[in-house]
């Protein structure tokens, strides 16, 4: 097929939404960074990134909310951008060390970023192609269904069609042949009648993919991916209640699982321009923090106890990501330079006394106002999702994730932590919605508190990436 393009812009058909579905992605023609590579828990200090949605998570030391967005630019040397927040909150209402980067800490955190990512590209003839394979093997695996219903060894091979229009053609022809028999031996007059209206509606389909294969330019292929998208639409509507055909409807199977599936097909409709299987992206981010804490003011060399204070003050800090892609694992580094804070709460006791009567009141604050110092940040997050521990065709799929962050003030110290996020997410749609659970150890020195071990359970939607704007 050669197409003559000019500049004009087309609605794609509505199919080609479905199956960009199965390819981690796909909008209007342009790929986007894949959401199943963000962080499955939108962790502020991931290097994956945090992802359009929201997160609840909850340990046995308290809760945390998270909320971000992001946008996509097409045509732009920095195409995207995403903004996120959290706040965390303790059972006691009481900071940790290191405020600014424990995860179980209080307090408001946010990170501004923007940048640049491979994946958010046009790519026009991988998704007009890429479109039109997906109908033909849609096509293919109704007509599978067809042939489970004729007796065994009579079905066509579909694995030599080159077309739906093949396909649509050598099964009438052993339909005809070899009809559906019921338990008795005799013609199943209604699951022939049914399959017979099948190959009608697909019969439309497969004159429309014919056209597109035979246009001339962009409008006119256009015009005939829609007209086959909306016959499938039809058809599928029509078959809501015809078991096994809606399933084949329902489900959204990727172009490369249909491509493995039909070898054939794969050499007569060839799917062009798709992404390669490394991809990269990098952004920059403010991440600020709004830190406080309740402490007791040094007066004259003497700590005055009664004298309630409160120490609130914005830490900013700024950072870097790079994240690398390839097939189901994905990679992050994040360094930056920013301030952090040590929150040392004791137990601070007010006694009045009258008489022989002596009351006693104690709160948790800090000796001493808090002083925020400058510190290096890292973090690195490795992740496999899906995992292909089930199969194939299961709802959900498991993943897995790795992550590590280290704080290091200059004036010495350190924080650690190294988390383990498992997690199940839908196998159509990465991460559109995610649940699991997440072991993690915390470590800090100065003042050296010891290894810290919890296990937060989270759950988190993440709806899809806002329509890209074109530059």
């Amino acid at each position: 097929m050669i197409i003559r393009r000019r500049p004009c812009w087309v609605a794609l058909a509505v199919v080609s939404s479905c199956w960009a579905q199965g390819q981690g992605g796909s909008v209007a023609g342009q790929t986007q960074a894949k959401d199943s590579a963000t962080d499955p828990t939108q962790n502020i200090v991931s290097a994956l990134g945090m992802g359009t949605g929201a997160t609840l998570a909850v340990t046995q030391k308290g809760t945390s909310v998270t909320a971000a967005i992001g946008r996509q630019i097409v045509n732009s040397p920095i195409n995207f951008w995403q903004v996120g927040v959290v706040g965390t909150l303790d059972k006691n209402d009481q900071q940790e060390v290191y405020s600014s980067r424990d995860a179980d800490a209080p307090g408001f955190k946010g990170k501004v970023g923007f940048g640049y990512s491979s994946l958010i590209k046009l790519r026009l003839d991988w998704h007009h192609t890429g479109g039109i394979f997906y109908l033909h093997g849609w096509c293919l695996d109704m007509i599978e269904v067809i042939g489970k219903g004729m007796p065994e060894g009579h079905a066509p091979n579909l694995k030599t069609m080159k077309s739906c229009g093949d396909a649509v053609t050598a099964a009438s022809t052993a339909l005809t042949q070899f009809p559906p028999q019921d338990i008795n031996g005799q013609v199943d007059k209604s699951s022939l009648d049914l399959d017979n209206a099948v190959l009608k509606g697909l019969t439309d389909v497969a004159k429309s993919l014919d056209d597109a294969t035979n246009a001339q330019t962009i409008d006119n292929f256009s015009k005939a991916e829609i007209s086959a998208g909306t016959s499938q639409i039809h058809l599928c509507t029509a078959l809501t209640n015809a078991k096994g055909f809606s399933d084949v409807c329902s489900k959204q199977p990727s172009v490369n699982d249909e491509q493995k599936k039909y070898p054939a097909l794969d050499q007569a409709i060839p799917v062009k321009g798709a992404p390669g299987p490394v991809q990269w992206k990098a952004w920059a981010s403010w991440a600020p923090t709004v830190s406080s804490s309740e402490y007791r003011p040094l007066v004259n060399g003497v700590y005055d106890l009664s004298n309630k204070q409160y120490w609130t003050k914005l830490l900013n800090a700024g950072v870097g990501d790079i994240a690398l892609y390839y097939k189901r694992y994905a990679l992050g580094l994040e360094g930056g330079y920013g301030q952090t804070v040590k929150i040392i709460p004791q137990n601070v006791c007010n006694n009045t006394t009258n008489g022989t009567y002596t009351a006693q009141q104690c709160d948790m604050a800090m000796l001493g106002e808090p002083k925020p110092v400058s510190a290096w940040l890292i973090s690195a997050a490795l992740q496999v999702t899906p995992i292909p521990i089930f199969g194939n065709g299961v709802p959900l799929s498991p993943g897995l994730e790795a992550t590590f962050s280290y704080t290091a003030p200059r004036s010495g110290g350190h924080s650690s932590e190294l988390a383990f996020p498992i997690f199940l997410a839908p196998s159509t749609s990465p991460l559109s919605f995610v649940f699991g659970l997440q072991p993690t150890w915390d470590w800090n020195t100065d003042p050296k508190v010891g290894n810290k071990f919890y296990i937060s359970l989270f759950v988190g939607a993440r709806p899809p990436v806002p329509t890209p704007t074109s530059k």
